[in-house]
């Protein structure tokens, strides 16, 4: 029974450690990419000297 439940929590912990390397690096990903977005969307307001390449872009994500 022992060998069961060291099994099992191992199990438990290499699950909870994946997934926390899983949501860490979701979370740069998205950050990387709506920087990204950000950056080329503030450029484009920029040129343009107007807000509405932003509220395309905001109508275009929701």
């Amino acid at each position: 029974m022992s060998e069961f439940l060291m099994d099992f929590s191992a199990y438990i912990v290499i699950g909870a450690l994946a997934f926390g390397i899983g949501l860490m690096g979701g979370h740069i990903a998205l950050s990387r990419y709506y920087e990204r977005r950000f950056l080329i969307v503030g450029k484009a307001c920029s040129d343009a000297d107007s807000l509405i390449p932003l509220l395309d872009e905001l109508e275009r994500e929701s």
